[in-house]
């Protein structure tokens, strides 16, 4: 089976501090955290990466930063991901750029960047200048059940964790991935009935302090809205989530089951019935899905229409 996109996102405005150097963390921390002996590896190379393929099975780190975009094609430049690179990539982020990336792969058979082993991103848009969207892009390609699937999913916990307690986020979630770093509720909004700034994550991102984004397995909830539902013991009154913590800002981190596979079914419909007083209005309607695209794992009811919305 084709491998499906898998989302760790959080969302973080500038409570947290000078969004520069929260973008910085973000790529230099996280992957020293999640690849530390390849970030070690890469570090003597040169800023600058080489044009051509290169070395098949030799390790590739790229640094890439694109600004405009928005009424022009986008200009991207790269570099290696270096100790001389991330250097520059600290110049780069503070005039904060649309789009930073850190991707770490393997070169193939052919010498082209093959194998990912780790992409972090950081999106910043014009319409919501104040917010940075920051994502881990996984896949489910090793989530079969098995007690190393397991351990897998638990270091992505951990590391988003590990972010949730240091900034005040406004959401975060672990999903299937959709577009540009979409939920699953807002990708099923239809355009005919709600404009961009209802179903498109630059615009939503504006106002996620006052309707949840949407919800997935694991859910960070902002403090503004956990009071709406009562709370960390509100919630977890609610039987929907095996796992129901109040992070040091008093956001709440959700995780509904233990492992992500298991996400589906009455486990989604218990995780929207408690949810729904905070979630953004809308009805999601289904999308057919095509070979290599993940599954919405929604309910298709509008949350406004729910026993208890505010």
């Amino acid at each position: 089976m084709t491998p499906l996109p898998v989302d760790l996102q959080l969302d973080v405005d500038g409570s947290a501090g000078d969004l520069s150097d929260v973008a910085y963390e973000w790529l230099e921390g996280v992957s020293a955290r999640l690849l530390p002996d390849e970030r070690q590896e890469l570090a003597p190379l040169p800023a600058r990466a080489e044009k051509g393929l290169g070395e098949p099975g030799s390790l590739f780190g790229v640094l890439a930063v694109s600004r405009g975009g928005i009424t022009a094609p986008a200009k991207t430049t790269e570099r290696n991901c270096s100790a001389s690179g991330l250097a520059w990539l600290r110049k780069e982020l503070a005039d904060l750029p649309e789009m930073a990336i850190l991707d770490i792969g393997v070169f193939d058979e052919s010498g082209h960047r093959g194998k990912r082993l780790l992409m972090l991103v950081v999106r910043r848009h014009p319409v919501s200048p104040q917010w940075l969207r920051l994502s881990v892009l996984e896949s489910d390609e090793r989530l079969d059940r098995s007690a190393e699937s397991l351990r897998l999913q638990q270091g992505w916990l951990e590391t988003l964790r590990a972010y949730a307690k240091k900034w005040d986020a406004g959401f975060g979630h672990i999903s299937y991935g959709h577009g540009l770093g979409a939920t699953a509720l807002e990708d099923c909004l239809p355009a005919r009935v709600n404009p961009p700034e209802q179903r498109e994550p630059e615009h939503t991102v504006n106002e996620c302090r006052r309707y949840l984004r949407g919800y997935s397995w694991l859910t960070i909830v902002p403090k503004e809205l956990a009071a709406h539902l009562g709370g960390q013991k509100g919630v977890t009154e609610t039987g929907a989530f095996r796992r129901v913590d109040a992070l040091p800002g008093g956001a709440l981190w959700l995780q509904a089951t233990e492992r992500f596979e298991e996400f589906h079914g009455d486990a989604v419909v218990r995780v929207f019935d408690a949810l729904a007083p905070v979630l953004r209005p809308g009805l999601p309607v289904e999308i057919p899905r095509y070979p290599g695209q993940p599954p919405h794992l929604l309910v298709f009811e509008d949350a406004a229409e729910r026993p208890g919305k505010r």
